[in-house]
């Protein structure tokens, strides 16, 4: 047979493929591999539609040729195939059983996969292979980057709770499925590996040749590997930000004909000649003594423009321009060029960008872009656009702005302008309490607090989040000031907020109430009204006994007989012939994408829901799962229900799962409390006991059917 890859397209020898490797012949896989090896590097769906639409049905029969007995063998296989994004539920069965196997040591494989997301159909099968490439790194002594940490060494990863310890600054401990989808891991006994270990003479083997394409082969991520995720696992524990600079951007490389060796940086131009914003940024971090005396300044101010409307320039941008101001400060030629820039500067007029850009510059560069940017858009710019800054950065924008405006209370003015807006993130609440003088007196607004506290943060941002969550739990001048020195009507307005606010955990929310109380003990009685009010508390994944071993029996049922038959009746219907018209083919297959996701289901249920007998619940006067209760209706007469688990719902035996419509409204109220049911009835809760014997008996059964 022809197997020339450039054939991947052929129909007629695609079928024959097909059908030898649904047959499990032996040299079929092989084959199969070279031609994915010379298909397009992209998705099936972006193929030709016919061309895909052949390969998927072709891989769908491909796989039952898989010897599932031996599925580590087929890894190869398997990988490949998820690098053009086949997915269906029975490939997914064949990636579990994968992992499976050839992770047999791993104490949780259903947590295993659920951090590949081999059984979330959300995530797409690429991706299961790059976690799967990740995973396969994670290893005690691998070396990792987090965006939040920085570079680490893994000490130890724990298969029971899926969990892996990272010594970072300090240790820290990630869940599995975070570091196989966010970190980046440093392939072992690499150069950078040796590089980033610090071992002598592995500095001195750098060259300039290819070196970013050299970096970022020898790093292994599930997540894209960009020049600035590159950048930011270098600098600053491998190299400095300068290093990194003069490798990754001179462009002028040349190599003696006569010499041997490495391939060394030639600077041919200077830093005004150069030829794009990417190289100017190579030559300005590259030339120690940067002068402009005899500059060319209509070519640099070309390049700056050019640069200045590219959003995929903005990093470049923003580093040229901080670099010539930290030269050469805002003469007359740069305050003209960057005036001319303002209003067409991206990383000036999206404030998103100026956020990311910013956060990202060194800190020796920090001062020089606040100068240039309120050179070009004035402090009154500067001040705002800060507070939407980490707190970090804020002291050098202090100064800036106060040295181009001439008041140096206008950062403090434009933050109790955004505190009267209601739109601010910690930072800004934290600087004030710092730094704010009399306008600290803006912090005695809980529901503000609260609200701020409870924005989502990421990176640069969750220091100060943090820090202010701790200054509300622990520090007693803070809470006074929230309470304004006693106040009973801001004592009040925190107490509601801590009750309320999704924020604290039910022991942080006591904690602070205590300490409200401890403060000023005059404030008891308005803590302690409050105390009696019920709460809602949050219910386990519970269910009974005999609900859980109902479908603990039904997916070993699945496991053990029915996918076995199925897998028998898709070879005999095979054996009738041409597939694509066979309908008792199509049948099968069917019920095996049934019987797949059916398998993945309960697998998922069994694994998160815990079983119990409920013989441990404490019954008092409020509904909780294991209870029986009265309810009153308007006419007087009174029925019983009990309150079960997640699957234990029998309307005709009046058993009701807690997480059904009813069961949420019946859930937490007490007797005497008076109830609206989702049919609309108006019920009266008359009383709360314990489940009868002979119902804690029938819950935890395991052999009786429902």
């Amino acid at each position: 047979m022809n197997t020339d890859p450039t054939n991947w397209r052929d129909p007629a020898l695609l079928d024959d493929l097909f059908v030898s490797l649904a047959e499990g012949k032996s040299d079929a896989f092989p084959r199969l591999l070279s031609l994915l090896a010379a298909a397009p590097r992209e998705p099936l769906s972006a193929w030709p539609p016919d061309v895909a639409s052949r390969w998927r049905e072709g891989l769908e029969l491909a796989i039952e040729g898989v010897d599932r007995g031996n599925l580590r063998a087929g890894a190869e296989f398997l990988l490949t195939v998820c690098g053009i994004g086949f997915d269906t539920p029975a490939f997914r069965d064949l990636l579990a059983g994968m992992v499976r196997q050839t992770r047999s040591d791993y104490l949780d494989p259903t947590g295993l996969l659920d951090a590949l997301g081999v059984r979330n159909g959300d995530v797409p099968t690429q991706m299961v292979a790059a976690r799967w490439a990740v995973f396969n790194l994670v290893k005690p002594g691998a070396l990792c980057f987090h965006p939040a940490h920085g570079l680490g060494s893994i000490e130890a990863v724990d298969g029971l709770s899926n969990e892996v310890r990272i010594r970072f600054q300090r240790h820290v401990s990630l869940a599995l499925d975070v570091v196989l989808g966010q970190t980046v891991l440093i392939r072992p006994a690499s150069w950078l590996f040796y590089l980033a270990k610090g071992e002598k003479g592995a500095k001195e083997k750098l060259v300039v040749d290819q070196f970013g394409e050299r970096a970022r082969a020898e790093l292994v991520t599930a997540a894209p590997l960009s020049d600035d995720v590159l950048k930011a696992v270098l600098v600053p524990a491998i190299l400095n930000a300068d290093e990194v600079a003069a490798l990754l951007r001179i462009a002028e490389v040349r190599r003696p004909a006569e010499a041997a060796g490495p391939v060394v940086a030639t600077i041919t131009r200077t830093w005004d000649q150069a030829r794009g914003i990417t190289e100017m940024v190579g030559l300005l971090a590259a030339d120690e003594a940067l002068q402009d005396s005899r500059a060319d300044v209509a070519n640099v101010a070309t390049i700056l423009r050019a640069g200045a409307e590219r959003p995929t320039a903005a990093s470049d941008f923003v580093e040229a321009v901080s670099r010539l101001q930290d030269a050469f400060g805002t003469g007359s030629w740069l305050a003209t060029v960057l005036t001319d820039l303002a209003s067409r500067a991206v990383s000036w007029n999206d404030a998103t960008v100026f956020i990311e850009q910013t956060d990202k510059l060194p800190g020796r560069l920090m001062t020089p872009w606040f100068e240039a940017t309120a050179t070009a858009r004035g402090a009154a710019y500067l001040a705002q656009a800060t507070m939407a800054l980490p707190l970090r950065l804020w002291s050098h924008s202090e100064g800036v702005v106060a040295k181009h405006s001439g008041d140096p209370q206008m950062l403090l003015a434009t933050v109790i302008q955004e505190i009267g807006r209601g739109a601010i993130n910690a930072d800004v609440l934290l600087w004030v309490y710092r730094n704010g003088g009399d306008a600290r007196r803006l912090l005695a607004n809980p529901p503000l607090l609260f609200k701020t506290l409870q924005r989502p943060v990421r990176g640069s941002f969750i220091k100060a989040r943090k820090d202010l969550h701790k200054l509300l739990m622990d520090d007693q001048n803070f809470q006074r000031l929230i309470m304004r020195d006693g106040d009973a009507d801001a004592i009040m307005s925190l107490v509601r907020a801590a009750r309320h606010a999704q924020l604290l955990d039910s022991g942080e929310r006591q904690s602070l109430l205590v300490k409200i109380v401890r403060v000023f003990p005059e404030a008891k009685s308005l803590v302690e009204d409050r105390r009696q009010q019920p709460t809602r508390k949050a219910v386990g994944k519970i269910t009974s006994v005999r609900s859980f071993e109902r479908r603990r029996r039904e997916l070993e049922q699945i496991i053990n007989s029915e996918i076995p038959a199925n897998s028998r009746a898709i070879a005999h219907a095979r054996s009738y012939g041409d597939l694509r018209e066979n309908a008792e083919f199509k049948s099968a297959k069917e019920r095996q994408a049934y019987l797949s996701a059916r398998r993945g289901e309960l697998e998922d249920d069994l694994h998160e829901v815990r079983a119990t007998d409920f013989r441990d619940v404490v019954v008092t006067s409020t509904v909780i799962p294991g209870c029986t209760v009265t309810l009153r209706y308007a006419d007087e007469h009174t029925e019983q229900f009990h309150v079960l688990g997640l699957w234990d719902s029998i309307p005709e035996r009046r058993l009701v799962s807690y997480d059904t419509p009813f069961g949420r409204a019946l859930l937490t109220t007490q007797v005497g409390d008076t109830i609206e049911l989702p049919a609309g009835d108006t019920v009266r809760l008359d009383a709360v006991i314990p489940l009868s014997p002979e119902l804690l008996d029938w819950v935890r059964d395991r052999e009786a059917e429902a």
